[in-house]
């Protein structure tokens, strides 16, 4: 048997390191623009600045429509022509009121849901009525407080009779790196809680007291039944099923500098300072149409004196995380998230925004020619 000397054991090495450099520059880098198919207009009124970017797409009796929770109301348009069909007012107080600290809402074809108040899951019908209320479930002393919320893009999903959301906290402190009830799910037909648990990785401890980075980002992905967990701060993602939790790199093909933030004192208060020029993970979504996982990163953020610095990049994978594409974006041109459509992942499209309609860039992913 031969022996496998020093030389022979460094050029394996080099060789495998060369491989993987190859492979790495395979994944193809492509300007986002050259990806849009098609345009989508959603007609604004005189009331309505934004439209934002969670809407959701259902079929009705009376043809297909896009609906959002913005401001306690309900707006509806049909789709694909973009006309407002409804806008329903929620009220603030009384039998069916909602609370005015709404963190996130969920509309499908029957209802919506909305977190208020930090208190309660409420479901509504789509004429400001109240059906349903159920309180969140308490936490153990460990975590403190809950922060039930879509903050960091972390919608509220259905799949089957299951809602799925999360508790993410406003900052990450030391005592929280063995806490693992983040994820929640409220099951619509038994109308009870549950949990998915994961936790942070280790390195989170690096970054403690940094409001930006000791986020995360979580989607659901129906054919494989698994929960993946972004962390702002890891190359890797946590993907959680039937109870297990393993780790998977799907990471930017360059490597990315994370820069913790300080913290200064302001009378009883804490101010926090992160950093805009380290890079970052930002939010995980799955594009239903194309069944694509989308991952967003800043690869490198802004200064005061340089603000042209700042470059983004989003991360393509298939079903099974496997690399396809990274799309380099200008936030000036087009929005970070977007939404699903019957005809392709939707994204906010600002040179095309107007006083009277808001537009939508529709990608079609498919134009992507993934490495075999």
């Amino acid at each position: 048997m031969r022996k496998l000397t020093l030389l022979n054991f460094l050029a394996l090495c080099i060789l495998g390191l060369s491989c993987s450099i190859r492979t790495a520059k395979q994944i193809p880098v492509l300007d986002l623009k050259d990806l849009i198919a098609d345009t989508l207009y959603l007609e604004k009124d005189t009331l309505t600045k934004g439209l934002g970017d969670n809407f959701s797409y259902f079929k009705t009796d009376s043809g297909e429509v896009l609906a959002a929770f913005l401001n306690h109301s309900l707006v509806v348009f049909s789709y694909p022509e973009g006309k407002q069909l409804k806008k329903q007012h929620y009220e603030v107080e009384g039998p069916d009121g909602i609370g005015s600290f709404v963190t996130g809402a969920y509309i499908d074809e029957n209802s919506i849901y909305v977190l208020s108040q930090q208190k309660e899951l409420i479901q509504c019908d789509f004429d400001g009525k109240v059906i349903g209320r159920w309180d969140f479930p308490n936490v153990s002393e460990a975590r403190k407080y809950a922060n039930y919320s879509t903050v960091g893009f972390n919608r509220i999903q259905k799949h089957g009779s299951e809602l799925s959301f999360v508790d993410i906290p406003y900052v990450f402190i030391e005592g929280f790196e063995d806490y693992e009830k983040w994820g929640i799910l409220f099951n619509t037909e038994s109308h009870t809680f549950s949990n998915f648990n994961f936790r942070y990785p280790k390195t989170i401890l690096e970054f403690t007291n940094d409001d930006q980075l000791g986020l995360f980002s979580h989607v659901y992905i129906p054919s494989t039944k698994e929960h993946l967990i972004s962390f702002a701060i890891s190359d890797s993602i946590q993907v959680v099923k039937d109870g297990k939790q393993v780790w998977k790199w799907v990471g930017a093909s360059e490597p990315l500098e994370f820069r913790k933030g300080t913290t200064v004192p302001s009378g009883e208060y804490i101010v926090y300072q992160p950093d805009h020029e380290s890079s970052k993970y930002n939010g995980l979504d799955f594009d239903t149409h194309a069944k694509k996982v989308l991952r967003w990163v800043r690869v490198k953020g802004p200064t005061l004196e340089n603000m042209a610095q700042e470059r983004n990049r989003l991360l393509v994978f298939d079903e099974k995380l496997n690399r396809e594409a990274e799309l380099e974006f200008d936030r000036k041109d087009i929005g970070m998230y977007g939404f699903n459509t019957p005809q392709g992942y939707a994204l906010s499209l600002y040179s095309e925004t107007t006083d009277d309609m808001a537009a939508f860039a529709v990608m079609d992913f498919s134009k992507i020619n993934p490495r075999k």
